[in-house]
Parts: structure tokens; C-alpha cells; sequence
């Protein structure tokens, strides 16, 4: 009985020895994997923050030919060269007192 004991304290010890292993293995796996996780999610990190530095760059480029486009010198350019407008003359300019807005028509039936 003690040769069965023995024999089965072995296996028991070679299973626990390749278990151990295993496990050893596949926790060096994970920390691998996961380091190199951290690595690429770190790379695509910095290929955002690029890219979010070129589009507030491209944000102020906008903002800045939006002022332009819109500037007083810029809207009299384009009246007078492509729309063919023509400064006003003093005697052509009218002006309009305001008056208050008439109210609603009211048809009396009586």
C-alpha cells in the first residue's frame, strides 16, 4: 500500500509542478500582453493629442479668414468689384423716421 501512496504522491507532485508552471507561464503572458496594451493605447494617445494640436491650430487658421471675410474693407471690396455697387451720394441717401407699426384691421359686423 505504501508503493501506491508513493506513486500516487508523485503524480500528484508532477501535476502540481507542471500546474505550477502553467501558471507561471500564462502570468508572464498576461503582464506581457498587458504591457504591450499600455504601449500601443499610449502611442494612439499621442497620435490624438497631434492631432488635436493640428485642429486647434486649423480651428484659429478659420476663425481668423472668417474675421477677414467679414470685415468692413473686405464687404465694400466685393459690393463695389464683383456686385458693381457704387458709394452712395449725399443726395441719394434718404432718411426714415420710424413710426409706430399700425395694429391689426379690425372689420366690424355692426
Amino acid at each position: 500500500m505504501s508503493s501506491r501512496r508513493t506513486r500516487n504522491n508523485k503524480k500528484k507532485g508532477t501535476l502540481l509542478k507542471f500546474g505550477f508552471f502553467l501558471y507561471l507561464g500564462l502570468c508572464l503572458f498576461t503582464i506581457v500582453w498587458l504591457r504591450t496594451a499600455v504601449f500601443n493605447l499610449e502611442y494612439e494617445l499621442g497620435e490624438l493629442e497631434n492631432q488635436r494640436a493640428e485642429l486647434i491650430s486649423e480651428r484659429k487658421m478659420v476663425a481668423a479668414q472668417r474675421a477677414s471675410f467679414f470685415s468692413v474693407g473686405n464687404v465694400e471690396n466685393v459690393a463695389i468689384n464683383r456686385l458693381g455697387m457704387s458709394r452712395a451720394e449725399r443726395e441719394n441717401i434718404f432718411f426714415v423716421k420710424s413710426t409706430r407699426a399700425a395694429g391689426a384691421y379690425r372689420a366690424s359686423t355692426r
